[in-house]
């Protein structure tokens, strides 16, 4: 009798996982504060704003090396690496605002 061989396994792309876990965390609260300070009577809860506008800078930034690192190896094992680039953009949405904020001029 033969023995069916087992199927193989697909490798996951958990560098691109680990990203997006990594912007969601910060991402998500991020948008919570957003949608409620928009509400008349919560205008003052954008002060949280300013306390987590490093923390998503920081997040952000290693979602992108991340997602950077997990696009290069999968590319590297001819692989398609659709989670990392979704980490790589969602780290590039979290540093943007930073990065608008030392770029702009103050008038």
């Amino acid at each position: 009798m033969a023995s069916v061989s087992p199927a193989g396994r697909r490798a996951t792309d958990v560098l691109g996982i680990v990203a997006i876990i990594l912007a969601a965390f910060i991402l998500l609260p991020a948008l919570m504060i957003f949608l409620i300070g928009l509400a008349p009577e919560m205008n003052a809860i954008w002060w949280l704003g300013i306390v987590l506008l490093p923390i998503m800078g920081f997040l952000g930034l290693v979602a992108l090396i991340v997602g950077i690192v997990g696009i290069v190896l999968r590319v590297r094992a001819h692989r398609t690496p659709v989670l990392s680039i979704i980490g790589t953009a969602l780290g590039v949405v979290l540093v943007l605002p930073l990065v608008w904020l030392f770029l702009s001029s103050a008038v």
